[in-house]
């Protein structure tokens, strides 16, 4: 039926995807996109995340979670993993944070979820966006809540290795922010 309509992009079976995943997360937003790495770049980029700003991350990740931060002209700042987990360790976070520090993504490795909590309260006591990187996560939770709801918005990667792998390359953005969503929207839509 896609095929035999031509509706790849943005057709009626994507809108239900992005229905379906902002259901499942618990988000009032998903927007579609090209793969993991487009997620990401759209969030920091609809964030405001520029030349001289500094996003702390982990190095205990795939290449593209670093790369959207140099994309957009921003200095990757990598904390160390809690050993147990080999999520972002969030001691490491506040040791780390600058007057240039604008955002922290924490990478959901091997869907574990990071201590988002604590992550949270970190970035709210110094007014830092959280990007969840839930590129390896769809499905995890922490506390009762999935991965994709509990920052300020969140990549996933559809790419077909991941846990919800598609036929090719995608991926989508989750967030409760709509005026964030509307942006990542016109971004990722060339404008339109």
């Amino acid at each position: 039926d896609t095929m035999e309509h031509a509706s790849y992009v943005g057709g009626p079976r994507v809108l239900q995807l992005e229905n379906d995943v902002a259901n499942y997360v618990g988000t009032k937003n998903c927007i579609a996109c090209a793969n993991g790495t487009d997620a990401l770049f759209l969030i920091m980029e609809a964030l405001g995340v520029t030349s001289g700003d500094e996003v702390i991350t982990t190095p205990w990740t795939f290449f593209a979670t670093l790369e959207c931060i140099v994309h957009l002209g921003a200095k990757p700042v990598m904390v160390d993993i809690d050993p147990q987990t080999f999520n972002i360790d969030p001691i490491a976070i506040e040791k780390a944070i600058t007057p240039k520090t604008k955002a922290i993504i924490p990478v959901h490795i091997y869907g574990q979820v990071a201590d988002m909590d604590a992550i949270n309260e970190i970035a709210n006591k110094h007014k830092l966006f959280v990007v969840e990187d839930a590129c390896q996560a769809m499905g995890a939770e922490y506390k009762g809540k999935k991965a994709g709801s509990l920052g300020k918005a969140a990549a996933f990667s559809f790419f077909p290795t991941k846990n919800l792998g598609c036929a090719g390359d995608g991926g989508c953005v989750t967030t409760d922010d709509d005026a964030l969503a509307e942006r990542i929207r016109l971004v990722a839509g060339h404008g339109m």
